[in-house]
């Protein structure tokens, strides 16, 4: 890769991930919002929770096979057979693996809802019944990291972020309408589940010629596990950071609570997308500058990524902040919660800005502290739920994970200055803030004089229609004042990306 061309380079794969990721969210956004609406904030707290404890037990049914079969795949020839016999052998050790922790999920069931979280008896069969998905959610992924290891992405994404949640919401719907709320529960994770294995696997066989004979034959492989079962400890820490504040609502309140919470937590992590757009492409370009020991273009393409995922995070987030009641009320009227969204974004946008300095340690050798720093913010964000929850609810946990999200954010920029030299801040950032600045101010002008007339409580159309020009002056505001403040060489390679992209679509 030329050197000018690192500009159109990141640009071009960060809007390739965030496209796939869009549509995903969209599919997930809509799925929850129809829960929400139809069974209400109860059904959809028991639905959380049963997803929160099976999405950890997923974790430790992995054993890092995604990660390592991903690793062992993409240092060999796409026709060499130790490729082959790398996936074989992931894929059986990953089914071995999600029966016995499928099993285990399965028995302890009840010990959980009744003993842990002293929960509704229909939690009892949602764990149960997302048990039995373990070992085709296991296989999906571990068969979706090996075509990621052949070096074509867009297998995984199809899978991952479109047909998974396609699939969810269409299930969910079909589910309720001819079965009734529970089916709506149970059923779409399990069908996602089978539906994405039978996808990622026919894609597999573009890779390699997949047999379940050798699949069964082929022995464990000791120096996958080796490499693998240590990112399963790293993995696990992450994911139970994601899923605190719902259990620790769960324990501490009720899944009424939970399901009041879950809309507020799916729309603030809205945001992440643009952060994990960034980090797919930042993460290998970094190592390799890190490699080549070019101090030079590792601070270029920190700051570069850093300023586009602030440029392309600011609008949703000056949106959320100023529009976060009505935003809820499209999950019913009674999830009126604004202050607890305004205060997860907060702690969601943090970590979007700084959330690179996470690739930045991992790739340049550093991935022990990163996992010290995940212990840590794991570590207050248990504390502080536990002391908030009781007290403040539901904002008590939104303050708990912002405050975690603050502390593990300092402790990478810090890390990041020190060690690397490399600092986030740039003179690049004064644009996108001034640019949010003339912004919110001409919103509130827009807010008194137009938008005033459309009352959104009144019913959804209403409402839909209030949200859909909120969010289009928003947006629309915010990149004609970044545009009127000037177009410099990195903004054109991203313009020129997006226009490339949208022309090979149509």
């Amino acid at each position: 890769m030329k050197e000018q061309n690192l500009g159109k380079k990141v640009a071009s794969e960060a809007i390739t991930s965030f496209g796939g990721m869009s549509m995903g969210s969209v599919f997930r956004y809509l799925f929850s919002i129809f829960m929400a609406r139809w069974l209400g904030p109860q059904m959809l707290g028991l639905y959380s929770l049963g997803n929160a404890v099976t999405r950890i037990g997923e974790i430790f049914a992995m054993m890092g096979l995604d990660n390592g079969v991903l690793r062992f795949v993409s240092r060999e020839d796409r026709n060499s057979s130790n490729a082959e016999s790398s996936i074989y052998a992931s894929i059986k050790m990953g089914l071995v693996s999600s029966i016995i922790i499928g099993a285990i999920l399965y028995c302890s069931a009840e010990w959980i809802v009744l003993k842990f979280l002293s929960e509704d008896p229909f939690l009892i069969k949602i764990i149960k019944f997302y048990a039995f998905t373990l070992p085709f959610t296991v296989i999906t992924l571990i068969a979706s990291f090996a075509t990621q290891g052949f070096k074509v992405l867009k297998y995984k994404i199809f899978v991952n972020q479109i047909i998974n949640p396609a699939v969810l919401l269409v299930s969910m719907v079909a589910s309720y309408l001819i079965f009734g709320p529970k089916a709506a529960i149970l059923m779409p994770t399990f069908l996602s589940a089978v539906i994405g294995m039978v996808f990622i696997l026919v894609f597999l066989k573009k890779f390699i010629t997949l047999d379940f004979k050798k699949i069964i034959s082929t022995p464990f492989n000791t120096k996958i596990l080796k490499f693998s079962i240590p990112l399963m400890f790293v993995s696990a820490i992450g994911i139970i950071m994601h899923w605190t504040d719902i259990l620790m609502l769960g324990i501490f309140s009720d899944a009424n609570a939970v399901g009041m919470y879950h809309p507020i937590e799916r729309t603030a992590g809205l945001m992440r997308m643009v952060l994990f757009a960034f980090a797919g492409i930042f993460a290998p370009l970094f190592s390799q500058y890190f490699y080549e020991n070019n101090s030079e273009k590792m601070t270029e393409i920190y700051q570069l990524s850093t300023k586009w995922i602030f440029v392309a995070s600011l609008p949703l987030f000056i949106f959320l902040m100023l529009f976060s009641n009505p935003m809820l009320m499209l999950f019913g009227s009674e999830f009126d919660n604004g202050l607890a969204l305004k205060i997860l974004s907060i702690g969601i946008m943090i970590q979007a800005f700084f959330g690179l300095g996470s690739s930045s340690l991992t790739m340049s050798g550093f991935s022990n502290l990163n996992l010290l720093n995940v212990l840590v913010a794991l570590t207050v964000n248990i504390i502080l739920n536990v002391i908030l929850i009781p007290q403040y609810g539901i904002i008590g946990a939104a303050s708990a994970t912002t405050i975690a999200l603050f502390i593990i954010s300092c402790l990478r920029f810090f890390e990041n200055y020190y060690i690397l030299s490399l600092n986030v801040f740039s003179l690049k950032l004064f644009k996108p803030l001034l640019s949010g600045a003339l912004t919110i101010g001409a919103i509130f002008i827009f807010e008194k004089y137009i938008l005033a007339l459309l009352d959104y409580s009144s019913s959804l159309l209403n409402l839909s229609l209030y949200l859909l020009l909120a969010i289009s002056f928003v947006f629309i505001g915010y990149f004609s004042f970044y545009s009127l403040l000037g177009i410099d060489k990195e903004d054109k390679d991203m313009i020129d990306s997006l226009k490339q992209k949208v022309s090979n679509k149509t």
